[in-house]
């Protein structure tokens, strides 16, 4: 994928992802600094959370087809709005709940992971560094236009689309605040996925410390694989890519059973999470059949936030099963343009997201779901 398509399509998204993806961290509504646009005397910054830039969704196994959207759907805040009062957010990379006949062990560690996520957020809500609470945007807020006054306030005019929703007045000392706050997030913390927003030392060694007294690991070093449909001499061949999901995913078995037509990103971590975007049909676009598969281990501190989808009607999707080649046995949910299909194996909670515009049958969901070997994910 060209650079500029990845631009059109983070530029895309639609300002309901956008807001929506604020709820997952208390200090965050924002884009940090590097994203901001200088237009003459004014600044145009744009609001997109890191959980929704990547919105393109991607052994034994315990799964249930009566289980159905309990597994993905969060449920630890607004699941819906006034004008949407059947909509939801739909977890990739978090259990949000697992069947009774799950073995306690793997409970435990799910449980661990909530718990462990919780305190986190308790924690930052007290010591994380935030911005002024006057410079703190409207919740549907998707943008800010800065106008500087000659008294040397700043004029915060926020938009919501095009449309301004509210302008205020913000003092020379909180805009002095705000812009640091900014700067200190631009820079980040090395080390860890930017998943954890983690600003300062003090913050990565109270992530430590919480992971630690839930026996939890935390992800660190990201790797990150971009298919070269263009002769970008940066990016990696098909056979590349594939060589790698072979090695990191299924321990240099094959981890395909029938390989895809391309990729749009392979990333994975040190600690085993991992997470393949591919598709299906010669049309390597965003307008032919777009998968994206995700590798939770149980073991990894995770919000569920890291990935999520956004549904306007939870009650559309029907539920069943289908059991692939390899005997996993994955529950499928469908509406008509896309499906969610997931499956808990023994060390891993593993979402697969699949669409396509014009809509797929149940047959064509499963020869997506037939392409992976389940089996060879360790």
């Amino acid at each position: 994928m060209k650079r500029e398509s990845i631009t059109l399509m983070l530029n895309g998204l639609a300002d309901e992802y956008i807001s929506e993806a604020a709820a997952f961290c208390p200090a965050s509504i924002q884009e940090s600094p590097e994203r901001i646009v200088h237009m003459n005397k004014k600044r145009i910054i744009t609001f997109a959370l890191a959980a929704a830039l990547i919105l393109a969704l991607g052994a034994v196994a315990y799964a249930t087809d009566l289980f159905g959207l309990k597994a993905l759907l969060i449920t630890n805040g607004s699941l819906s709005s006034p004008d949407n009062v059947d909509g939801g957010r739909l977890s990739i990379t978090q259990p949000q709940a697992v069947p009774e006949e799950m073995d306690s062990a793997i409970r435990e560690k799910i449980d661990n992971s909530a718990k462990a996520w919780a305190e986190w957020r308790a924690w930052c809500e007290e010591n994380a560094p935030r911005e002024p609470e006057s410079c703190r945007a409207p919740e549907n807020a998707s943008g800010i236009i800065e106008e500087k006054n000659e008294d040397g306030t700043v004029t915060f005019i926020f938009l919501n689309g095009e449309q301004e929703i509210e302008r205020r007045i913000i003092s020379a000392e909180d805009y002095q605040l705000f812009k640091e706050y900014w700067d200190l997030r631009a820079r980040g913390f090395s080390g860890y996925d930017f998943n954890y927003h983690i600003y300062t030392k003090e913050m990565a060694d109270k992530l430590e410390e919480i992971a630690a007294r839930y026996g939890l690991k935390l992800r660190h070093k990201q790797e990150v694989m971009l298919q070269d449909f263009d002769e970008q001499t940066d990016f990696y061949s098909f056979e590349e890519i594939t060589s790698k999901i072979n090695e990191i995913c299924a321990g240099g078995k094959s981890f395909f059973r029938t390989e895809p037509t391309g990729y749009d990103k392979f990333y994975y971590f040190d600690e085993g999470t991992f997470a393949v975007s591919f598709y299906t049909g010669e049309d390597q676009s965003y307008t032919g059949t777009n998968c994206y598969l995700y590798n939770s281990p149980y073991g990894t501190l995770s919000s569920g936030y890291e990935i999520f989808d956004v549904v306007k009607d939870a009650n559309a999707f029907t539920v069943r099963s289908h059991t692939t080649p390899d005997g996993a046995e994955l529950t499928v949910l469908q509406n008509g343009t896309e499906a969610f299909a997931y499956i808990y194996l023994d060390n891993s909670f593993v979402t697969l997201h699949i669409s396509r515009a014009v809509g797929m049958s149940d047959a064509e969901i499963d020869a997506v779901l037939d392409m992976v070997d389940f089996s060879t994910i360790r």
